[in-house]
């Protein structure tokens, strides 16, 4: 008689769990992701912590999957309602208003979280950025091609584009006395890359 595994079979996330975990995204945002623990988190979804072994092995787990539904809403957004235009600044305003909608009550803090005790999760979010970044280049390119935008280095602004992401979207002390939300951050970046990239 083969050994019975120790490994225990999860169970692929329902519709109703997936609600559970979604409703978990917006009560993480002031928390010190690092401390909190397996029995919080199934008190904040208002389940069992048996019930969450049902689906997640680890914290990590659960904290992943809220971070993936949010990056998955956003792609599913953007590819759904992307405008068939030739106007590449209302693509720009469309890309970046679209990413801050779904943003929307997310808090420097719970970025800083994740960059700081996730790895795992952080590559999820940066390979999220890269692939958005192609777009962004992409609408560059050609707004500066038609004589739309004003022409710049793309790899100088895909750089900055990066680094307002990766680093200044999680500066939590930069910002935590002017209380501004990434949303506000990601409408004053727009405002600034629009005045300076579109033809007077």
């Amino acid at each position: 008689m083969g050994r019975k595994s120790l490994i225990k079979e999860r169970k692929a996330l329902t519709p109703k769990a997936e609600t559970w975990v979604r409703s978990l995204f917006p009560l993480l945002q002031d928390r010190a992701l690092e401390k909190i623990t397996l029995d919080e988190l199934a008190s904040m979804m208002g389940k069992s912590k048996s019930t969450l072994y049902t689906y997640f092995e680890t914290k990590n787990e659960i904290i992943e999957a809220t971070v993936y539904f949010i990056l998955n809403d956003i792609e599913t957004a953007i590819l759904k309602d992307f405008p068939d235009t030739e106007d590449m600044e209302l693509a720009y305003r469309f890309m970046l208003l679209t990413i801050s909608k779904s943003l929307s009550g997310l808090s420097i803090r719970f970025l800083d979280e994740i960059k700081e005790h996730y790895s795992n999760v952080w590559e999820m979010i940066t390979k999220f950025i890269d692939r958005m970044l192609i777009t962004f280049k992409n609408i560059y390119k050609k707004g500066m091609d038609s004589g739309q935008f004003n022409r710049f280095n793309i790899d100088l602004m895909m750089a900055m584009d990066m680094h307002f992401v990766v680093e200044i979207l999680t500066d939590t002390t930069r910002f935590k006395n002017a209380k501004l939300s990434v949303n506000d951050l990601v409408h004053q970046y727009l405002e600034l890359r629009i005045k300076a990239l579109v033809k007077i």
